[in-house]
């Protein structure tokens, strides 16, 4: 049995879409949520952004369509980090002064970013985004996106350091972005522009929080579950989550979606390196 969800993303986020597919398999079974949905208002970020690089970049009006047309063929490709793979790659990543304890997101996505600079022979400085979803509370409340946007921008060449100096830029040296936005749009007089921010910047989702797994009918729980995104920009975007348990542990599931000749090269790149995809 294969299950699916789709919607327009400005109407809601990866917490929403679950806890609704979660909740409808609740009410099948007959367990009707006890409480309603109640008001709940996001309290906006007003902090001035620190960003010097902007994470959305204007396009023509998509009108009704909801999709933006790429001056390229975009493809998208998934694959699999065991456990096992993803205690190799920490193994193998070594910061000279401490063992840092990076999250499993912050590596895949400065292993990912190292790659694709080698692939698309990038010399530097850049950016890339970074897209992190509020995982508080979300149960009985109006989808809202709650979800904070980053950038981490770089003076040096990522395909010259190491894994680890990408992952800590990525932890430690986020720059605020949401307000950035905001007063991108607060200028415009009222009339919203249409923008892009997955693939605006190479675009990194963090949604590792989503309960993706949640989801049980007559006592089965899903066998794989995914998130896929379209009409995203040229710079393409890379969205990680959890995967499925194996042996009492639980992997990665990363799915990349980038331009179809960057994407093959990419696949070539992490497996020669890094024995993945």
């Amino acid at each position: 049995m294969s299950l699916g969800l789709s919607w327009a993303h400005v109407l809601g986020d990866p917490f929403s879409a679950i806890t609704f597919v979660n909740t409808w398999a609740q009410i099948i079974a007959g367990h009707v949520p006890s409480k309603s949905l109640h008001d709940h208002v996001p309290n906006p970020n007003k902090s001035k952004s620190s960003a010097k690089y902007s994470p959305v970049k204007t396009v023509d009006p998509v009108a009704d369509h909801w999709r933006t047309s790429s001056i390229c063929t975009i493809k998208s490709h998934s694959f699999h980090v065991t456990a096992k793979q993803l205690h190799r790659i920490r193994s193998n990543i070594h910061h000279p002064i401490t063992a840092v304890n990076f999250s499993d997101f912050e590596i895949l996505s400065a292993l990912i970013w190292k790659s694709l600079s080698s692939v698309r022979q990038d010399s530097g400085p850049g950016a890339v985004t970074i897209c992190v979803y509020d995982s508080g509370d979300r149960e009985n409340e109006i989808p809202a996106n709650e979800v904070v946007i980053s950038t981490v921008e770089t003076d040096f060449n990522p395909r010259k350091s190491q894994v680890w100096e990408l992952a800590a830029l990525i932890a430690d040296e986020k720059r605020d972005a949401n307000s950035l936005v905001e007063e991108m749009f607060e200028k415009d007089g009222g009339a919203d522009p249409d923008v892009v921010v997955y693939g605006s910047n190479l675009t990194f989702v963090n949604i590792e929080g989503v309960d993706v797994y949640g989801l049980k009918l007559r006592g089965e729980k899903p066998v794989f579950v995914n998130y896929a995104i379209d009409g995203v920009g040229d710079e393409g975007v890379v969205l990680v989550l959890r995967g499925p348990e194996e042996y009492g542990a639980c992997g990665r599931t990363v799915t990349a979606i980038l331009p179809e000749n960057q994407l093959s090269e990419l696949k070539i790149e992490l497996n020669e390196g890094w024995g993945l995809v």
